[in-house]
């Protein structure tokens, strides 16, 4: 059987009063809250802070690579459209101009017809924003 001995701890009536919460939702006494931090403390061998700190730290590098990835993307992304546009007005000459409405009306509808085939590969929340953007006049 362990000797109890007791020991005396002054803290702030801010901390006190948390204290008191926490004891009350846990339907335990202060005394018991603080002895439990204190266990805790002592058995994770770091303080709280410093794993917070390390989960933060963790979670911003994790983020930080993501970021670089999406910018790689983007830049490939990027230089894949602009290669694709360069051919497209090098190789497709412009219509005639008595023509020219009726090459847009059936681009008009190649194209609806592409944003279809689009929105069918993607998932329900890009779907929605495509068909908003596809609603147009």
């Amino acid at each position: 059987m362990r000797k109890n001995e007791r020991f005396e701890l002054l803290v702030p009536q801010d901390l006190l009063e948390r204290l008191k919460v926490v004891a009350g939702e846990r339907g335990t006494s202060v005394a018991s809250v603080v002895r439990i931090a204190l266990e805790n403390e002592m058995r994770h061998g770091e303080p709280a802070i410093a794993k917070t700190e390390r989960i933060v730290s963790a979670s911003i590098d994790r983020l930080a690579r993501d970021l670089r990835a999406l910018q790689t993307a983007q830049q490939a992304v990027f230089a894949l459209t602009d290669s694709l546009v360069r051919l497209f007005l090098t190789c497709v000459p412009e219509p005639d101009p008595e023509v020219l409405e009726q090459a847009k009306r059936r681009a008009r509808m190649r194209y609806d017809r592409f944003l279809k085939s689009v929105a069918q590969n993607m998932t329900a929340d890009s779907q929605t924003s495509l068909a908003e953007l596809t609603e147009r006049d």
